[in-house]
C-alpha cells in the first residue's frame, strides 16, 4: 500500500516531463528573470518555514484524515508555497513586468520551475498578469504566435486570486470588446482616464493593483497563446527595487492569505460557486454566472468512487464555444493534465450526435474515450466552465442534464471504446500538444 501511494503521488507531480524545445512566446527576459528570482526566494530561509505552517493548516482539514488526502499533501503544499512566491516577485506598479504564473512544473531555458496550480487554474489557461495602478500609463501590444486562442479577456483586479477580496472584478475586456489589426494584432492602453467611447481602454481606479490576462487554448494542438509586450508609458518612479530579503518576507505573508482560502473554496467562495463539497458526493451544482458577469457559467461538484464505480456526467454546451471539466484533489490542486485525461475541453471529448457530451470520471480506465482520469484518486474536486456564451447569460440553461453514479459493469456499451493502446496513443498526443505552449 505504501508504495502505491508512493506512485500515486508521483504521478500528480509534474516533474520535468515538460520541456521547451524552441522560443516560445511566453518566454521573455521579463519572464526568465522573474522564474529565477522565484527560485532564489523558494530557498529563502522566510519561505522554507511557510511549509511547515501550510501543512499544520492542511492536516486540520478532514481531506487530511483519508489515507489519498494524506498522501499528496505535501505535494499540495509545495504547489501553495510556490504560488505565493510567485505572486509576491512582481507587484510595484513603477516597475511592471508582465509575467506568466499558475503553470504546471516545467523547464525552459535551463531553469527548472516548480508548479504553482493552487485554486485549481483553468488547464486550458495560459495566465499572465502585471501590477497597474491609477498614476501610470501602460501600453500593452499582442501578436498572435499562431492560430489564436478560443478566447482572449482581461480582468482588472484588487488582489490576485487566493488573496483578500481576490473575487472582485473591477472591470473586464473579453476578445469581443477588442479592436484587431487585419494581422490580428491587437494594443490595449490601460490608464486613469475613461474609455470616453474608445476602443481598446482599461481604465484604473484607486483599488486596481492588477490586470489579469486569460489565453484560453481549447485545441491545444493548434491555438497559441499570444506574443505579448508591456511598456510603461510614464507615472512616478518608484524607489529603489525592493530586494529579495523583502520579497521573501512578502511571499511568506502571501503564502500565510492563500491558505485558509484554499480551504474556504471548498465549502463556498470560489468563482461564484456554491462549493465543492457543500453538496452531496457524486453531483454537481446548478451553473452559476461567474465573477465579472460576462465571464461565463460554473459548475462544481466532488467525487467519491470505488474502483468498480464511474461518474457518469452529461453535458450540454448550451450554445458556448468553449465548455471543459477539470478534475482536483481534495486540495483543489490540478491532477496530471498533461500525461492524463484529467481534464477534457469540447475540442479534446468526443460528442454525442445531438452535440452534448458523456464524459465519466474514474479511478481505473474504464475502456471508454470520454475518460476523465482521476490519476487513481478516489475522491476529489471536479469543476465545469462553460464560455463564450450567447448574451446575456442565463444560469438557468440546463447545461447539466444528468450525473450519475454506476457500476464501471454497468457502463452503456453505446459510449466509443479505446484499447490499452488507443489510450496510450491518446495519452501521448495530449502530452506533445500542451508543451506547444512552451514552444514555436
Amino acid at each position: 500500500m505504501f508504495r502505491s501511494l508512493l506512485a500515486l503521488t508521483a504521478a500528480l507531480t509534474l516533474a520535468a516531463g515538460l520541456t521547451a524545445t524552441a522560443q516560445s512566446p511566453l518566454a521573455s527576459a521579463d519572464q526568465l528573470t522573474l522564474d529565477h528570482q522565484s527560485l532564489r526566494l523558494l530557498a529563502s530561509q522566510p519561505v522554507k518555514a511557510e511549509v511547515a505552517s501550510v501543512t499544520h493548516a492542511f492536516a486540520a482539514d478532514p481531506y487530511a484524515s483519508i489515507l489519498e488526502g494524506k498522501a499528496i499533501l505535501p505535494h499540495a503544499v509545495d504547489e501553495v508555497v510556490y504560488a505565493g512566491v510567485v505572486d509576491a516577485i512582481n507587484r510595484d506598479p513603477a516597475r511592471s513586468r508582465l509575467q506568466w504564473l499558475w503553470a504546471p512544473a516545467h523547464i525552459w531555458s535551463g531553469i527548472a520551475v516548480p508548479a504553482s496550480k493552487v485554486l485549481m487554474p483553468n488547464v486550458d489557461n495560459v495566465f499572465r498578469i502585471f501590477p497597474v495602478d491609477d498614476r501610470h500609463h501602460y501600453r500593452l501590444t499582442a501578436h498572435p504566435a499562431g492560430p489564436t486562442p478560443i478566447q482572449e479577456s482581461l480582468q482588472l483586479l484588487p488582489r490576485l486570486p487566493g488573496e483578500d477580496g481576490w473575487s472582485k472584478v473591477i472591470q473586464e475586456v473579453v476578445d469581443e470588446d477588442i479592436h484587431t489589426e487585419t494581422d490580428g494584432s491587437f494594443t490595449l492602453t490601460i490608464g486613469p482616464e475613461p474609455a470616453a467611447g474608445q476602443t481598446n481602454h482599461i481604465t484604473t481606479t484607486s483599488d486596481a493593483h492588477f490586470i489579469l490576462i486569460r489565453d484560453t487554448i481549447q485545441n491545444w494542438g493548434r491555438e497559441t497563446p499570444y506574443r505579448m509586450e508591456l511598456t510603461i508609458l510614464d507615472g512616478p518612479a518608484s524607489a529603489t527595487p525592493a530586494d529579495d530579503a523583502t520579497l521573501a518576507r512578502e511571499a511568506a505573508a502571501l503564502i500565510r492569505q492563500i491558505t485558509p482560502h484554499i480551504v474556504q473554496a471548498k465549502g463556498g467562495g470560489f468563482a461564484n460557486s456554491p462549493g465543492f463539497y457543500q453538496g452531496p458526493p457524486n453531483s454537481l451544482t446548478s451553473p452559476k454566472i461567474r465573477e465579472g458577469g460576462r465571464w461565463g457559467l460554473s459548475s462544481s461538484g466532488h467525487f467519491q468512487l470505488a474502483d468498480d464505480e464511474a461518474l457518469v456526467l452529461v453535458l450540454d454546451p448550451i450554445g458556448a464555444k468553449y465548455l471543459a471539466v477539470q478534475l482536483a484533489s481534495g486540495w483543489l490542486s490540478s491532477l496530471d493534465y498533461v500525461h492524463r485525461t484529467a481534464s477534457l475541453n469540447l475540442s479534446q471529448a468526443r460528442p454525442n450526435p445531438d452535440g452534448s457530451l458523456t464524459l465519466v470520471v474514474a479511478p481505473k480506465d474504464p475502456g471508454v474515450t470520454n475518460w476523465l482520469d482521476t490519476t487513481g484518486l478516489h475522491e476529489g474536486t471536479l469543476f465545469v466552465r462553460w464560455q463564450k456564451l450567447p448574451e446575456p447569460l442565463d444560469a438557468h440553461a440546463q447545461g447539466v442534464r444528468s450525473v450519475r453514479l454506476v457500476k464501471v459493469a454497468d457502463l452503456a456499451l453505446a459510449q466509443p471504446r479505446l484499447t490499452p493502446a488507443e489510450r496510450k496513443a491518446q495519452q501521448a498526443e495530449r502530452a506533445a500538444a500542451y508543451v506547444r505552449r512552451y514552444a514555436d
